[in-house]
C-alpha cells in the first residue's frame, strides 16, 4: 500500500507542477493544493491506514521529560523551511536543553546555516523532490533515523510519505500535522485547515506539544562573510547615503521538481513601480535574483525610465539576505527572497498572482500582500500596477518616516 502511496503523489505532485508551468493565472485554488483524482485516491489510501494504525504517545503527553532528542523534518523548499523557524524559535525556547536536529534535503539546508535554535542537520538528499528519489532512498533515510536514537519526530510536512519515516524508523513520539487523513502515523495528530497559514499551522503542532508560541518570528542568519560581502556590494553600486533602498525581485518560482513562473508578476508592472520608488521618494533600486532571473530582471530594466542596478546571480543565499536587510524595502513575487525579507526583518511589499497569500505570504508584522481575492473565492485576478504602486510608495514612506523618527 506504501508504495502505491508513494507513486501517485510524486505523479500527482509532477501533474501538478507541469499544469503550473503552463498557465499564468489561476483562478481558484493554487496548484499546490489541486485536488484531483490522485489525491482523492491518496486521501482514501491514508484513512484506510488510519483504520490500521492508531498510534497515542507512550505516556500521556505529547512529549517525554526533557531533555530529549528531537527531529524536526521537512525536505524542502526554500520558502517552506524559512516559514518553519518561528517553530523552532518556540521549540528551543521551550526547550533550551533538548538535542534538535532537522533532516532536510541538500537543496534547501542553506536555508538553516548559522541557525541559533538548532544543533545538527541531517541531510536528507533529494528525498521529497518529485520524481528525484526512489524506495532505495527512502529506506536509508530510515535506517539513519533510527541510528539517530531520537525520542521525538516532529513532521512539518503534509506528505503522508515523511509521516510514515518517523512510524517506520520506530521514534516513540511523532507529532505533526493531520489534513485529509496524512498525519496517520503520528501519535499526535494535529489537525489543520486547507487555507491556514503554514507557520500557524506549524505553531498549532507547538501548541499542541504544550510549548508556548507568543513573540516567535521567523530566522536567518547571515553569516559573517555574507555581510561583508553585502557590504562590498552596497559600496561597489553606490548607495547614496539619506536615499532609500528598494530591493527588487521580479524572478522566483524556480525549486527542484516545481517550476511555477506563473508566480511572477509582470516586467512592465515592476518597470512602473521601480519608476514611482526612484521618481517620487528618490530611491535606488536594486534588482536581485539567481542567474535564471536574469531575463525577467532585464526586462523589467529595459521597461524602465529610470535607470536600476542589476544584481542578477551576482549574490548567494546569505549574502542575499544580508543585502535585503540593508534595503528600506523590498518588492518581489511570491518567492525566497520574500521570505528572506521576514526573516531579517525588512519591510516587504509582495505580490500574489497564483498563490494564496493566507497560506504562504511572508509571515512579519511589516509585511504587505497585495492580491485580489479571498479565502472563500479563492485568488480572482492578478493585481494591477496601481495598487501595487500605491503599497510600495505607502510602505517605503511608512519606513523611512519611522527611521527619521
Amino acid at each position: 500500500m506504501f508504495a502505491v502511496l508513494g507513486s501517485l503523489l510524486q505523479s500527482d505532485r509532477a501533474i501538478s507542477f507541469e499544469r503550473a508551468a503552463m498557465r499564468r493565472w489561476e483562478p481558484s485554488k493554487d496548484w499546490r493544493r489541486r485536488h484531483g483524482l490522485r489525491a482523492h485516491t491518496v486521501t482514501a489510501l491514508c484513512r484506510a491506514a488510519g483504520l490500521a494504525i492508531r498510534p497515542s504517545p507512550p505516556g500521556i503527553r505529547a512529549l517525554p521529560p526533557s531533555p530529549f532528542s528531537a527531529v524536526v523534518i521537512k525536505p524542502l523548499a526554500l520558502g517552506d523551511v524559512l516559514r518553519t523557524t518561528p517553530f523552532l524559535d518556540a521549540l528551543r525556547r521551550a526547550h533550551p536543553d533538548a538535542r534538535i536536529t532537522y533532516a532536510v534535503g541538500d537543496y534547501a539546508r542553506r536555508t538553516l546555516a548559522n541557525n541559533p535554535h538548532i544543533d545538527d542537520m541531517l541531510d536528507m538528499g533529494q528525498l521529497g523532490t518529485p520524481r528525484r528519489y526512489d524506495a532505495q532512498a527512502y529506506l536509508a533515510l530510515i535506517r539513519r533515523l533510527r541510528q539517530g536514537r531520537f525520542d521525538v519526530a516532529v513532521v512539518l510536512d503534509r506528505s503522508p510519505l515523511m509521516a510514515l519515516l518517523p512510524y517506520l524508523a520506530r521514534i516513540p513520539y511523532r507529532i505533526g500535522l493531520h489534513n485529509k487523513g496524512r498525519g496517520f502515523a503520528h501519535t499526535t495528530r494535529v489537525p489543520i485547515a486547507d487555507d491556514e497559514h503554514e507557520v500557524d499551522a506549524y505553531l498549532r503542532v507547538a501548541r499542541a506539544m504544550g510549548i508556548d508560541t507568543g513573540d516567535v518570528r521567523c530566522h536567518f542568519r547571515p553569516s559573517v562573510s555574507d555581510e561583508a560581502a553585502a557590504d562590498r556590494l552596497h559600496q561597489e553600486f553606490g548607495a547614496v547615503p539619506g536615499r532609500p533602498l528598494v530591493i527588487m525581485a521580479p524572478g522566483g518560482g524556480l525549486n527542484p521538481g516545481a517550476v511555477d513562473v506563473s508566480k511572477r508578476w509582470t516586467a512592465a508592472g515592476y518597470a512602473r513601480v521601480a519608476d514611482a520608488l526612484i521618481e517620487r521618494r528618490g530611491a535606488t533600486v536594486v534588482l536581485v535574483g539567481l542567474p535564471s532571473d536574469a531575463s525577467s530582471n532585464a526586462a523589467v530594466r529595459s521597461a524602465m525610465r529610470e535607470p536600476a542596478i542589476d544584481l542578477s546571480g551576482q549574490t548567494g543565499f546569505g549574502q542575499l539576505a544580508a543585502l535585503i536587510a540593508r534595503g528600506d524595502l523590498f518588492v518581489g513575487n511570491d518567492s525566497t527572497a520574500a521570505q528572506l525579507a521576514a526573516c531579517v526583518g525588512t519591510p516587504s511589499v509582495t505580490v500574489f498572482t497564483t498563490t494564496e497569500p493566507w497560506v504562504y505570504g511572508p509571515y512579519a508584522p511589516n509585511a504587505v500582500w497585495v492580491y485580489r481575492g479571498s479565502p472563500t473565492s479563492g485568488l480572482v485576478d492578478s493585481p494591477d500596477v496601481a495598487e501595487v504602486e500605491q503599497a510600495a510608495l505607502d510602505a517605503l514612506r511608512k519606513q523611512t518616516e519611522g527611521a527619521a523618527g
